[in-house]
């Protein structure tokens, strides 16, 4: 997979200038575009595939999250480091999220209502993480664990299944 941001020559980020990222990519898109390079026999095809998958991976912010962790740490993000009451507040999330009756808007907004709760405060515990100059990798692998678990939880409640 390479490096994402050294690829587009940006410091490691929790949070990135997308702005300055756009900037980037394009400026190696028109680099590598046939139409846009007359003087060169043959554009580089692989920069322009690097930049589409080195992009894409960026402005996803779990994704960033993901390529910051294997940069910075040793952490195997895959070894569930989530506390046990956590896991049992999401399986009773899923829970209702599979018995809800769609039909009845009472409880789909309920069920809706918490998961949203979860999202807000996922959120706040990520720009607290992001926050500083050199994050807390614990609680960065733990952020990323719980917003892996409530994605999917969001993906199952919107009837979005996954291969």
């Amino acid at each position: 997979m390479g490096n994402p941001f050294a690829f587009f020559g940006i410091e490691p980020a929790l949070v990135i200038d997308e702005k300055a990222l756009r900037r980037k990519y394009l400026d190696i898109q028109r680099g590598s575009h046939p139409d846009l390079q007359s003087h060169v026999d043959e554009p580089d095809a692989d920069d322009s595939e690097k930049a589409n998958e080195h992009y894409k991976t960026l402005m996803n912010r779990e994704l960033r999250v993901k390529s910051y962790l294997m940069l910075k740490s040793n952490a195997d993000i895959k070894d569930n480091q989530l506390p046990p009451a956590y896991l049992m507040e999401m399986m009773d999330l899923s829970d209702e999220i599979e018995s809800m009756d769609r039909t009845e808007e009472s409880q789909t907004q309920r069920v809706e209502s918490e998961l949203l709760e979860k999202e807000s405060a996922l959120e706040v515990e990520f720009e607290a993480i992001a926050a500083v100059p050199e994050p807390n990798i614990e609680s960065l692998v733990l952020w990323y664990q719980k917003q892996k678990y409530l994605l999917r939880l969001r993906k199952n409640f919107e009837g979005i299944e996954e291969f």
